[in-house]
């Protein structure tokens, strides 16, 4: 009888904006090649699905939108989108795994699901798998407190931040997995998406935000000077609008396009340009340089360890904060033939070699 493993994330199915609900909903597709496994979440997204109903965090980021709500909701709390998630989906999906016994319960909603996965945990010696995907963002503040769950075994992206768990949890158990890319969705051959920019045109994905890390605006310094290169933006956020000026400070109202698609028209986006980057500080992982390096293109980032590793030779890596730097890196990543260099750095990276992984530590749990 094949293991039952529960995946939680109530956002996977409503939401595509986000790292963690792509990779639950991904790893629910194929994981069920070796378990029997369920995929909890507020929508219907895949055969796999359980649809239990709460408030996930899209909802109500959406609220906030509105300058009251926002209001209203931060009054308190930095991040209400998330605390709202975790107490409606506490209170719904902790009954359902009462009743349902699983043999590994697999949190992927940060601490909202590991409040559930510790309650079945104390109750049924049910084991916890959890990925960190905040890593070292915010000096490892994230990570620290999601720590104090103690899962049986926590998954991390780099060696580093490995050594780092260890340094402030000696006996807590540790395994290297990347993240994957499907290569089936993205891949150098389909259609196209129509930006209609002119130029060598250079993509960047991320959520608008000023205050996360994605630092895009860094991006929009490095194009804007370069001759005839274009930038596309592709995302969506609160600070949209600042974006949308800054570009067209920085680069006139013909060097650029702000776009926001469905995730199913994100490989055409990909296809459609000459080279992708992202300036992020602490990266925890960055799925979009492999849906890049997947879709053939160059990739120009911050020169970390995680993205010189992530990236190999299929781009160049530099200091982003240092715009004249950042911008000869693009113009060389441009110039250059990179063949099939970026399709082969990211074939080792598909989800059913990382699937194979988390069923290996799943099966010692």
């Amino acid at each position: 009888m094949k293991k039952k493993v529960a995946v939680i994330h109530p956002e996977a199915g409503f939401s595509s904006s986000g790292g963690s609900q792509l990779s639950a909903y991904e790893m629910a597709e194929h994981l069920a090649e070796f378990f029997d496994v369920k995929l909890l979440s507020s929508s219907k997204c895949s055969e796999h699905s359980v649809v239990i109903p709460c408030i996930p965090r899209g909802k109500v980021k959406k609220l906030q939108r509105s300058k009251t709500m926002n209001w209203l909701l931060t009054r308190f709390v930095t991040n209400p989108s998330l605390l709202i998630e975790a107490i409606t989906s506490f209170l719904t999906y902790t009954p359902y795994l009462m009743l349902k016994r699983f043999d590994v319960v697999y949190p992927n909603n940060d601490y909202g699901g590991l409040a559930v996965a510790a309650v079945i945990r104390k109750l049924f010696n049910t084991p916890i798998l959890y990925t960190e995907r905040a890593g070292m963002v915010s000096n490892g503040k994230v990570l620290r407190r999601n720590l104090k769950f103690k899962p049986d075994c926590l998954v991390v992206f780099n060696e580093g931040t490995k050594s780092y768990v260890h340094s402030i949890a000696p006996q807590q158990r540790v395994e290297v997995i990347p993240n994957g890319v499907n290569l089936e969705k993205f891949s150098p051959n389909g259609e196209k998406f129509d930006h209609g920019l002119s130029g060598k045109v250079v993509l960047t994905v991320g959520a608008l935000n000023k205050q996360n890390h994605k630092r895009i605006h860094l991006a929009i310094d490095a194009v804007s000077r370069l001759d005839n290169v274009s930038l596309l933006i592709c995302g969506d956020g609160p600070d949209i609008q600042f974006f949308h000026n800054l570009c067209e400070q920085k680069l006139g109202a013909n060097r650029f396009k702000i776009v926001k698609v469905d995730f199913s028209d994100i490989p055409n986006v990909y296809r459609s340009v000459d080279m992708f980057t992202l300036p992020s500080k602490d990266e925890p992982f960055g799925r979009v340089y492999l849906e890049a390096m997947a879709s053939g293109l160059p990739v120009v980032a911050t020169d970390d360890a995680m993205r010189r590793a992530l990236i190999g030779n299929a781009g160049i890596v530099c200091d982003v904060t240092n715009a004249t730097e950042y911008s000869n890196a693009i113009a060389a990543s441009l110039s250059k033939d990179w063949g099939s260099t970026p399709i082969e750095q990211s074939s080792g990276y598909s989800w059913e070699r990382v699937a194979e992984q988390y069923a290996d530590v799943i099966d010692t749990l």
